[in-house]
């Protein structure tokens, strides 16, 4: 059966592909195709983060509060449990409130064992879209061609089809096309920020996305 996939891992009826605006918390952010008891990702990890980062108390919203001098005092931060495996599409999206001095804010997706004092993409087992370039980075920290820049005021969104273990990136809405194919499991939506007064606040659903996620399942 087709259905969502609630907090508590049981079905739940709904032709929407997504979280709808106003329900309640117990419903996924994407279709799921059988009836698996798995956890989704529902706020920030403000255990494990780095000293440069301070997090909301609603765990959705955070802001970097070091001074970004080097590649090793980056401030990221991802969610409490990983990507769902079992369901067609998890997305995430994250609101730009303060693009800080320089804009060096990244979103992706990253393993358990990636170092949070890094951006996502620029080690191992992660993958990021970076703001003040534009480019798609994983293992690298030159990154490669991919989208546009992006900074205060812009929402963008990161999206993982499981069928194809496929990670696409959203802006504003627009779908920026695929950014990496083929990646492992047990990724965690995950946020990086890197100059002082940098600021964002993360959509996992329980607010509409910019993007619209229900064509896009629609269409897999």
């Amino acid at each position: 059966a087709v259905g969502y996939c609630g907090m508590d891992g049981r079905r739940q009826p709904s032709a929407l592909a997504y979280q709808p605006s106003g329900s309640s918390r117990s419903w996924s952010h994407g279709m799921c195709r059988e009836d698996a008891r798995q956890p989704l990702p529902s706020e920030l990890d403000t255990v494990s983060h780095p000293r440069y980062i301070i997090a909301a108390r609603d765990k959705r919203s955070v802001r970097y509060i070091g001074k970004g001098n080097h590649g090793y005092d980056v401030g990221a931060i991802r969610t409490d449990r990983p990507c769902p495996a079992r369901c067609a599409l998890y997305y995430f999206e994250a609101t730009v409130l303060d693009a800080g001095e320089r804009g060096a804010l990244c979103i992706g997706l990253a393993g358990e064992s990636f170092s949070l004092h890094r951006q996502p993409g620029w080690e191992p087992d992660s993958f990021g879209y970076h703001a003040e370039d534009g480019r798609k980075y994983t293992d690298s920290e030159r990154g490669e061609v991919y989208g546009p820049a992006w900074g205060a005021g812009d929402v963008v969104g990161c999206g993982l089809v499981n069928a194809t273990r496929s990670i696409f990136f959203t802006r504003n809405g627009q779908h920026l096309g695929v950014a990496f194919s083929d990646v492992p499991p047990q990724l965690y939506p995950t946020v990086g920020l890197h100059s002082p007064n940098e600021a964002v606040a993360l959509n996992f659903g329980e607010a509409p996305f910019a993007f619209d996620a229900r064509d896009h399942v629609a269409a897999l």
